[in-house]
C-alpha cells in the first residue's frame, strides 16, 4: 500500500477512501435490513394484538370456537 509520505495514519493510505465508503455502504445496508425486519415484526405484533383484543371484547355467548 502506498502512503502520502512518512505519515503512517490510517487516512494516509491511498485505498482508505474506498474502504471507508465501502464500509459505510455495507453498514447502511445492514441497518436497512434490521429496520425492515423490525417493521415486519411490528406489523405482525399489531395484527396479533388486534386479534387478541377482539377475543377479549367478545362476549362469551358469541364465542363458537374455544381453543385449548
Amino acid at each position: 500500500m502506498k502512503t502520502n509520505g512518512k505519515d503512517k495514519s490510517l487516512e494516509a493510505y491511498k485505498i482508505f477512501p474506498y474502504v471507508a465508503w465501502g464500509l459505510m455502504v455495507i453498514f447502511s445496508f445492514f441497518v436497512y435490513n434490521i429496520t425492515m425486519d423490525l417493521k415486519a415484526v411490528t406489523e405482525n405484533l399489531q395484527a396479533q394484538t388486534k386479534t387478541l383484543e377482539l377475543k377479549v371484547n367478545t362476549p362469551v355467548e358469541k364465542i363458537t370456537d374455544f381453543e385449548t
